[in-house]
């Protein structure tokens, strides 16, 4: 547990500005689904490929534990995308 709570992750500003930027016109032009879609798979992208380099020194590596974990992330994407696109307003 205390490895969990010390842990630091970084995420770079630019990275931030562009998830915040999209989201924002995404919102404005009235792409509420898209919004939730970009802002879920920068969370994917955050939690596995950006910060995966500071837990495996520097290599990305893909053994039969990251394996279920990446799968079941765009999994759950893929299942958002698919709700959000067949769902009636």
């Amino acid at each position: 547990m205390e490895t969990l709570l010390t842990t630091e992750i970084t995420i770079s500003l630019s990275q931030i500005l562009t998830v915040i930027s999209l989201t924002t016109f995404a919102l404005v032009f009235g792409y509420a689904r898209l919004a939730l879609v970009l802002n879920y798979a920068f969370l994917v992208y955050c939690g596995y490929f950006s910060n995966s380099l500071l837990f495996s020194d520097g290599v990305l590596k893909l053994d039969s534990v990251t394996f279920p974990y990446l799968g079941f992330g765009l999994a759950i994407l893929l299942l958002a995308m698919m709700g959000l696109v067949y769902s009636r307003e």
